[in-house]
This record gives C-alpha cells, sequence and structure tokens, in this order.
C-alpha cells in the first residue's frame, strides 16, 4: 500500500471547479492508475494556505495528469509517494495517535417513525451540527478500532457539495465535516481495516480517508 500527497493550485479554473464537483476529482484520480479498476480513498486537504491532494492505494500512481490539470506550475512540485506498510505494521494496542478524516456523516431515519427506530432503513439525512457529528464518529470508533473521548477531537470544516455526476443526471447533495484530534488504539487488527478501507459513506467523492501521525 501507498500514501500519495500533491500539492493543488486553488486558483487555476480546472482546480476550482475540481474541487467543487467531486466527480471530476475522482475521475483523475482513478486515470493515474492502470490495470484493473479499483476504488481508492482519496482526501482534500486545506492546511494553511495551502491544498493537497491524498490517495491511498495498491500501486504507486503516476500523478502527472493531476499536477498538469489542478497542481502548482512548478518544477519542484513534485508529489509524495510513500510506503504504508511500516506505519500499518508498527500499529499496536494502546497506542494514542493524531488523527484526520473526512467523512459524510449520515443517519437514516423511516418516514413517520423516530430517529431511533432502527428496524428498517429509511431515508438518509446529514448530521449538520457538530455535536450530532462528533456523536456519529464517537459511535463508530470502538467498532472500527480504535476509541475517543469527546474533548480530545474537534469539526474544523464543514460544508455542503452540490454537483451533477454528469450533464444527463440529477444533482447530488453530500455535507462533508473535516475531523482532527487524537485517537487510542482499541483493536489494532481491526484499526488496519479501517485505515485501508475508511470510514462512512462517499467514499467515491472524497470521504472516508482516515490518516495518522504520532501524537
Amino acid at each position: 500500500m501507498y500514501l500519495s500527497r500533491i500539492e493543488l493550485d486553488a486558483r487555476r479554473r480546472n482546480t476550482v471547479r475540481a474541487l467543487a464537483w467531486p466527480c471530476v476529482l475522482h475521475g483523475a484520480v482513478e486515470q493515474c492508475f492502470t490495470g484493473e479498476r479499483k476504488r481508492r480513498l482519496w482526501r482534500v486537504d486545506n492546511l494553511k494556505n495551502s491544498v493537497y491532494l491524498l490517495i491511498l492505494s495498491e500501486e504507486a500512481p503516476d500523478l502527472n495528469l493531476i499536477k498538469d490539470q489542478f497542481g502548482v506550475y512548478s518544477e519542484k512540485n513534485r508529489w509524495e509517494t510513500k510506503s504504508y506498510e511500516k506505519l500499518l505494521d508498527r500499529l499496536e494496542k494502546g497506542q494514542s495517535w493524531r488523527f484526520r478524516l473526512r467523512a459524510n456523516p449520515v443517519h437514516s431515519v423511516k418516514d413517520g417513525e423516530s430517529i431511533g427506530d432502527n428496524s428498517k432503513r429509511g431515508k438518509i439525512y446529514a448530521h449538520i451540527t457538530p455535536e450530532n457529528q462528533k456523536k456519529w464518529l464517537s459511535e463508530r470508533a470502538e467498532s472500527h478500532g480504535f476509541l475517543i473521548n469527546n474533548g480530545d477531537f474537534n469539526i474544523t470544516r464543514s460544508e455542503w457539495i452540490n454537483f451533477n455526476k454528469s450533464l444527463d443526471k440529477r444533482g447530488l447533495s453530500i455535507y462533508t465535516a473535516d475531523f482532527e484530534g487524537k485517537l487510542n488504539v482499541a483493536d489494532a487488527d481491526i484499526f488496519r481495516k479501517t485505515l485501508l478501507n475508511g470510514i462512512g459513506r462517499a467514499k467515491a467523492y472524497g470521504c472516508g480517508l482516515l490518516t495518522i501521525m504520532r501524537a
């Protein structure tokens, strides 16, 4: 597994469009790989005054397409690709890590029923308040191999993204929330799967990728 990162130029028209229409960026990410088409986790990070694209993949990507269409005009703007295996191998129960996650926190509500009635799947609604977004992640933490305390993480950014997948299809609306904070590994094996498979819905549109760094 590999984790790659490249800086994007948010002033370019192509980049502005791709950031507003995640299906465009999703298509560009897929074109960076040859062979069998697979769903790969990716995420856009807004860090200070810079914008970065992160991609988690089984094989190392060729990001020249991303660089030419959306990247910063600079010979020095080479992407970084690092092996993910060493990080995965170091994971142990009880470790503390800083984390970052962009997710699509949602809940299901049946027509005419209360939110807590889960006997049958209903209509999907976004969690739009920080309190409910934090609760959404806290409720999923243990099943994904980690534990978090409410005071140890925050919502740093949240927004609606409205776009059409194509000209002949109806529009989609996705609510995204960026989480940052500290977590503790509860089950190393399950947590490894979470890092590889992501959390939640809308993974094709830049959600679900959980990354960690030393606390």
